[in-house]
């Protein structure tokens, strides 16, 4: 048996083991120069979310956004500070982004709060106040 064969029956087992519930949830980063691009679509649960979201580096250029795919949600954050975030949602329109998004800021509390709504595929977004905004493409 393959080595990657091997890997993916060892990563079910765990799953089934722990009884934790994983959704079609991706995400892509960019923390300095680790860079992971949404075409890579990674496949991530709550817990490795909540390490890829501690580990940015605010000091570097950092952003991280996470895709339900399942749900066609889309959530991303810029890490500002030790406590202090940017999160935006892409607003589309027929599944094409044409320059807004809802954003607004927080702390690590209520992100992380949000967050393990999102991944428990639940209301999230009025956890923060949330204001239209227009970027340039």
């Amino acid at each position: 048996m393959s080595k990657s064969k091997l890997s993916k029956i060892i990563f079910q087992e765990q799953k089934n083991i722990q009884g934790i519930k994983y959704q079609h949830i991706t995400y892509y980063k960019q923390n300095g120069n680790n860079i992971i691009e949404a075409k890579d679509c990674v496949l991530i649960d709550f817990i490795k979310a909540m390490n890829e979201m501690e580990n940015l580096n605010w000091k570097l250029f950092n952003h991280i956004g996470f895709v339900n795919h399942k749900r066609n949600e889309n959530l991303q954050f810029i890490r500002e500070g030790f406590d202090n975030w940017y999160a935006d949602v892409p607003i589309k329109n027929e599944g094409e982004w044409q320059g807004y998004c809802w954003g607004a800021y927080d702390n690590n509390k209520t992100i992380s709060n949000m967050m393990r709504l999102f991944f428990e595929e639940v209301n999230w977004f009025g956890m923060l106040r949330w204001k239209m905004r227009r970027f340039q493409q």
